[in-house]
């Protein structure tokens, strides 16, 4: 039983809270103690790997400045002959899974990334502080319950998206529509079915998935309703009262039936550089704001909203962040030799910035520029008495 079940079943309720959403109200200082304290643990373990010394040769950086100074900017083409065959002798961790991309996105193929077991375990302790942050009213306000159900409309793996399942499922005691081991068997689309069939006889409590995904469902939702033709489904008693409920509100309100007219959602949690498109979509289709996340292959679950749904928070454990200024990465776009100044997160200004990943827990990628961009909105949110950038 991992820490978070315990404490959920135990009705440690705050105590919950703080583990995974105590992060927001750090101050500056204890954010940046975090990410150097994990930063040195890092480079010890990577400075005697065989992959580190194949980036940055013999000797291990000792402070930030060292850092900075001894170790190149990194793209993936640095790791991708070392990584290429899955080569575990050379990590500074034996790794716990290997996640992959899609390999759209580049003609040389998918990238391969090993995960530590500690990063697999952060993937499911951000979901934890997701459903915690998308169903509250007020911080520490815990609405989690054992058990509580989740559609499986992530991507199997070895994506990251469904090694994010994976882990939530192990972090705490969810149930997944369908069941994780039958959903990853199923295309996507029976397995969407077939979460939705079970979901009609024992419920939903929250949805994750991408919001293209989510705006997609509430729209096949809404064509659809109209046309339902009578089943067998509708013997079961939950079956036809969810949908008698759902059909007096839609004749009160004269529209098609839509998925916050089924379910009484505690929360729904996306992610995806799309997500500002589809907000407003995604609350009329399923009657709440979304809460974003951002996550990538390299590093995991990075940054997310909190619970009053503005800027996302960047994790002060999951990675150590360095800043490229937009006017930097002109000039580096300009004269590819021109190596751009990085600032820390509380260096951060009001501005666009190109974000530099650094793995903590035994993970491989140093200085990793991923291509992401984020523009910071807020250098404190009072609302949520948060003094950290917000972006």
């Amino acid at each position: 039983m991992t820490e978070s079940s315990r404490l959920l079943r135990e009705g440690r309720k705050q105590e919950l809270w703080i583990k995974h959403c105590g992060y927001v109200n750090l101050e500056r200082e204890e954010f940046m103690e975090i990410q150097k304290r994990l930063l040195r643990e890092q480079l010890k373990l990577i400075g005697a790997s065989g992959i580190g010394k194949a980036i940055i040769g013999d000797k291990i950086p000792l402070t930030i400045e060292d850092f900075q100074q001894m170790v190149p900017f990194t793209t993936y083409e640095d790791y991708a002959p070392l990584l290429a065959d899955r080569n575990e002798d050379i990590l500074p961790v034996k790794p716990h899974v290997w996640a992959r991309t899609s390999g759209r996105t580049s003609d040389k193929g998918p990238k391969w990334v090993p995960y530590p077991k500690m990063i697999y375990d952060r993937l499911g302790d951000a979901v934890v502080g997701a459903m915690l942050m998308a169903s509250c009213t007020y911080p520490g306000d815990v609405k989690l319950e054992r058990n509580d159900r989740l559609l499986l409309a992530t991507a199997p793996p070895p994506y990251t998206s469904g090694y994010i399942s994976r882990a939530a499922q192990e972090q705490l005691d969810v149930q997944f529509l369908p069941p994780i081991e039958e959903g990853e068997k199923m295309a996507y689309g029976e397995r969407i079915a077939a979460g939705f069939n079970l979901a009609m006889r024992h419920g939903l409590d929250y949805f994750m998935g991408l919001a293209s995904v989510l705006v997609r469902i509430g729209e096949q939702f809404e064509s659809q309703s109209s046309g339902t033709k009578p089943s067998k489904d509708l013997l079961n008693p939950m079956v036809l009262w969810r949908l008698l409920r759902a059909l007096v509100i839609t004749r009160i309100q004269k529209r098609n039936m839509l998925p916050k007219d089924i379910w009484r959602l505690k929360g729904v949690m996306t992610g995806g550089t799309d997500t500002d498109i589809y907000r407003d979509k995604i609350e009329y289709y399923w009657g709440f704001k979304p809460l974003e996340g951002y996550a990538c292959t390299e590093a995991g679950n990075l940054a997310m909203q909190s619970w009053n749904f503005k800027g996302m928070i960047f994790f002060p454990d999951a990675a150590f962040y360095e800043f490229i200024p937009l006017e930097e990465h002109v000039k580096n776009q300009k004269d590819p030799n021109y190596v751009p100044k990085t600032v820390l997160y509380d260096e951060l200004e009001l501005g666009i910035y190109e974000v530099v990943l650094t793995n903590f827990h035994g993970g491989v990628f140093m200085r990793y520029r991923i291509g992401d961009f984020f523009e910071v909105i807020a250098l404190e949110d009072k609302e949520i008495n948060s003094p950290l950038p917000q972006v």
